[in-house]
């Protein structure tokens, strides 16, 4: 990706996630993941429109992958593009060669622990007070 198109895509990213997260990324943190070359990104834009409705990202390391964000902005979730991420994102997971993927989510974040477990996420552990107002629940994919 150009530079140009990279600061773009950050500062796109970055509007999408004030919408939603209550900690987003910063346009500068999403930018040096662009650059870093072990992030695999995804985007939703719906409608042929140039703004992304939605994106998700990932850390791929040598054995191992973390899904770092997903988010859709709230007018468009219930349409199937959190799943759609999550399934762009196995993918690019499974062709690195990795064996397991690893996310934390709010506790109380049921649409999202909800989906993960259709996708065939398990359940692993708690890390309690991980975010200044919920905890965090951790789970697991196996790849291979």
């Amino acid at each position: 990706m150009a530079t140009g198109d990279m600061l773009m895509t950050a500062a796109q990213l970055a509007a999408l996630e004030s919408h939603c997260f209550k900690e987003p990324w910063s346009e500068q943190t999403i930018l040096d993941s662009l650059r870093s070359g072990n992030y695999v990104f995804s985007y939703i834009r719906p409608d042929g429109s140039d703004i992304p409705a939605g994106y998700a990202c990932g850390l791929i390391m040598p054995d191992q992958c973390e899904v770092q964000r997903v988010c859709v902005l709230p007018e468009f979730r219930r349409r199937g593009f959190g799943e759609r991420l999550m399934n762009e994102l196995r993918t690019a997971f499974e062709a690195s060669g990795a064996c397991s993927v690893f996310l934390e989510v709010r506790s109380q974040n049921t649409p999202a622990r909800s989906l993960y477990k259709k996708l065939g996420y398990r359940e692993i552990g708690i890390r309690k007070h991980y975010y200044a107002d919920d905890d965090a629940v951790i789970y697991m994919l196996e790849l291979r």
